[in-house]
């Protein structure tokens, strides 16, 4: 996917501005705190109209106002040029070509843009949950029966919970809310391993290539919260788990509380392995993700980069590029001008001063 040009309305920093985006590299250059990354977490809403840096939309609209707008113009092979309008106040609304999307569902992977950010590194450090979300959005976004069975599961567990709070013990009433949980927990389960599984080698590959040869190795570990598999194995398992629910008020086990740590040669990542190789570890699970995505789709998706070389030494920045099929768009933000690197030899300019846009 290539994405043609941006027009922000009242988002975050920026009161109005039209961006000019149409070429495979855009280097989007500034001092902190100017609106670089505000940019990047607009194009970032074509993934799935939401922000890669807060849970909450509203927070996305200028301070004062009441909403803000986003305009994209997109192109794909699948589906030629689109217009893609994305309005936001306190919830959301979104138009593709003038039309109305009803469903989240029916938008999540069409306009695949990926953010690699420094705050990637937080599948490494940071809690299960961020490592849930990450899975769930990627996998989502390639599948939508993934999609609709984790909706369907989460739903039926918020119920669940519900009942665990009142301290309610009635079979019937626990009943239909753990038989819906167990037949979306079992294809949300699967369709986990199956991915992770693909993740994992392309995974490795890509960090060898990061760590030059040095004899590092990456390995994805998924460790589910139970052994249960299928549909029957999840109920009866919610059932033999009622009375302690009850007690904690709250599902202790299930696919919402799965976890995938990451090991670099046989280590936990978290704990043992050093700075530039948790941001490479990161790197190569986005650039994986890259790869499965347009193999699965037939699309390239627009790689949104937020100053994420940083922390790495030099020969890791060159193997980075190297990684990046020169067919995909690139748009990247520093605080430096354009790297002179053979993998992109051409970048288009933009320079950001106070939430205003110069090409």
């Amino acid at each position: 996917m290539k994405i043609k040009f941006a027009r922000l309305q009242n988002f975050r920093n920026v009161e109005f501005a039209e961006i000019d985006l149409d070429a495979d590299s855009v280097w989007i250059c500034g001092a902190n705190a100017q609106g670089k990354t505000n940019l990047l977490e607009a194009l970032g809403l074509l993934a799935a109209a939401r922000s890669f840096r807060t849970s909450d939309i509203s927070a996305l609209v200028k301070k004062g106002e009441k909403s803000a707008a986003a305009l994209f113009g997109a192109r794909t092979e699948e589906t030629g040029d689109s217009e893609i309008l994305i309005e936001i106040s306190k919830t959301r609304k979104i138009s593709v070509d003038g039309a109305e999307i009803g469903r989240l569902g029916d938008f999540i992977g069409r306009f695949p843009a990926l953010p690699m950010t420094s705050e990637d590194v937080k599948i490494l450090r940071g809690s299960p949950e961020t490592r849930r979300r990450d899975v769930d959005m990627f996998i989502s976004g390639i599948d939508p029966e993934y999609f609709d069975a984790l909706r369907r599961y989460h739903s039926a567990l918020g119920h669940r919970n519900a009942l665990l709070r009142a301290e309610e013990t009635a079979d019937e009433l626990y009943s239909p809310f753990e038989i819906q949980m167990a037949r979306a927990a079992e294809t949300v389960s699967q369709k986990r391993r199956e991915r992770l599984a693909q993740m994992a080698q392309i995974a490795g590959e890509r960090y060898a290539r990061l760590a030059r040869g040095n004899g590092e190795g990456a390995e994805i570990e998924m460790k589910p919260s139970s052994e249960a598999e299928g549909c029957e194995d999840f109920r009866e398992m919610l059932a033999r788990e009622r009375a302690g629910d009850i007690e904690r008020r709250a599902t202790r086990r299930g696919p919402h509380r799965d976890d995938f740590p990451v090991r670099i040669d046989g280590l936990d990542a978290k704990t043992y392995a050093s700075e530039g190789q948790q941001r490479s570890a990161a790197l190569a699970i986005k650039l994986a993700q890259f790869e499965i995505f347009k193999a699965e789709k037939g699309i390239e998706p627009a790689i949104l980069c937020d100053d994420i070389l940083g922390e790495l030494d030099a020969a890791r920045r060159a193997a980075f590029w190297e990684c990046v099929p020169p067919s995909a768009q690139v748009i990247s933000t520093a605080t430096s001008d354009a790297p002179d690197c053979a993998a992109r030899k051409s970048w288009k300019t933009v320079r950001v001063e106070n939430g205003k846009y110069f090409s």
